[in-house]
């Protein structure tokens, strides 16, 4: 499950959250440590609040795109953003 927030006719971000069986086999199984591992530390890393929940992003900068992992913790990702670098 997903969606794109559009601008113009631009694309400006895609939110990808998975579902069920998807969310456990694909963005179910990344981890904060996977990530890091694989790709070494991040472009940005922030910490915020929505609500009552903190949140993490971990952002890595891939060519002319980003993309924000959203943590609930470190074992638990929320939700994948691809944005536009610019």
């Amino acid at each position: 499950m997903g969606y794109a927030v559009q601008t113009l006719n631009k694309i400006r971000e895609m939110r990808y959250f998975g579902t069920n069986v998807e969310r456990q086999t694909n963005i179910g199984g990344i981890s904060l440590a996977m990530l890091v591992h694989v790709w070494g530390a991040p472009n940005k890393s922030a910490t915020f609040k929505t609500g009552k929940q903190t949140q993490k992003k971990v952002t890595y900068v891939r060519g002319s795109f980003q993309l924000e992992f959203i943590f609930n913790n470190p074992t638990d990702l929320d939700h994948i953003n691809l944005t536009h670098k610019g």
